[in-house]
């Protein structure tokens, strides 16, 4: 992934399509592994804490999976923020 496309949506488009505080979903891919389980959920929970629910549907050959995080953002720069630190986690492959 070139670094040019890691980023969150721009604030501007954010705040025009979302209303804060709210719910915010991203939608993680990545190897079913419990490291790139861990690494996203960890990600989240330093930003968000709590407010955050998981849900994960592994591919059918179980060898990938998706990871839908329901964030309850007070405002937008937690969603940046996630978006920042999901960047991190080993193995990501794309967001959604």
């Amino acid at each position: 992934m070139s670094e040019s496309t890691r980023r969150a949506p721009a604030r501007e488009l954010l705040e025009a399509n979302h209303s804060f505080p709210g719910e915010y979903v991203i939608k993680v891919f990545g190897p079913a592994s419990e490291t790139f389980r861990q690494g996203c959920g960890q990600a989240a929970q330093d930003v968000v804490g709590t407010r955050v629910e998981l849900r994960e549907r592994v591919s059918s050959k179980g060898n990938s999976i998706c990871i839908t995080m329901e964030l309850r953002a007070e405002h937008v720069d937690e969603v940046i923020a996630t978006y920042e630190r999901l960047y991190e986690v080993a193995g990501l492959r794309l967001i959604l």
